[in-house]
């Protein structure tokens, strides 16, 4: 992923909280209550930024790249709606630019088709590219083909361990490549696996999951373990 952007492109600064307010954090401006800016849609943005500058007079600094060089300006007067389009746009670029960056990919392997066919709609959408794989076998032969930056692995497919088995050669060949569990052994024999040191040691695994496991768990788990 590409990591360019270390502040938000986009800041107005409010006189009337005094102030630098980042898009998503408009909550505190008096004139917006709540609204979030989607620089992706630059209209709405415009409408937004410009009402909030002709209401309480804001300065807007924004930033762009060009080529390599973050460039930082400040405007302390928009006189029309095409100035702060002109602007708006170099900042949607800067948006663009980032999203060309790789997505994080994760190997998913789950032998129930269902599963694989849900969790992998809900990973795309959220960005990530998914390598899906239905075996522990086919998890290994794609490991060495894709290079994910984390598995993800049933517990039960073609044998009862097969996911702790295939967590323990991945995390002996590569040690760094964090590695979830996903097992619905809880569920069936009423046992809090997902608590298990234990489990964890011998598997070399990072973190053990009951299934069912909300999107929000499995995605917050995702990015806490890839992120490192």
């Amino acid at each position: 992923m590409i990591e360019k952007k270390m502040k938000p492109f986009i800041q107005v600064y409010c006189p009337e909280c005094q102030e630098m307010i980042s898009p998503g954090e408009w909550t505190s401006c008096p004139y917006f209550e709540g609204e979030k800016l989607d620089v992706s849609d630059t209209e709405d943005a415009m409408r937004q930024i410009f009402r909030c500058h002709v209401q309480c007079d804001c300065k807007i600094e924004y930033s762009y790249y060009e080529g390599d060089t973050l460039v930082t300006k400040v405007e302390d007067t928009i006189e029309d709606p095409e100035s702060l389009r002109s602007i708006l746009s170099l900042v949607a670029k800067n948006k663009s630019d980032q999203e060309e960056g790789d997505p994080k990919k994760i190997l998913l392997v789950d032998d129930d088709t269902d599963f694989l066919e849900m969790h992998t709609a809900v990973l795309e959408h959220r960005g990530y590219k998914v390598i899906a794989a239905q075996s522990s076998k086919e998890c290994m032969e794609k490991l060495e083909e894709t290079e994910p930056d984390i598995v993800i692995l049933d517990v039960m497919m073609e044998q009862f361990d097969s996911g702790f088995k295939a967590s323990e050669k991945i995390k002996q060949k590569y040690k760094d490549l964090p590695v979830m569990l996903l097992t619905s052994i809880g569920a069936q024999t009423s046992l809090d696996f997902s608590s298990s040191d234990d489990v964890l040691k011998v598997s070399g695994a990072d973190v053990l999951l009951d299934k069912p496991v909300s999107p929000k768990v499995l995605i917050d788990e995702i990015e806490r373990l890839t992120n490192k």
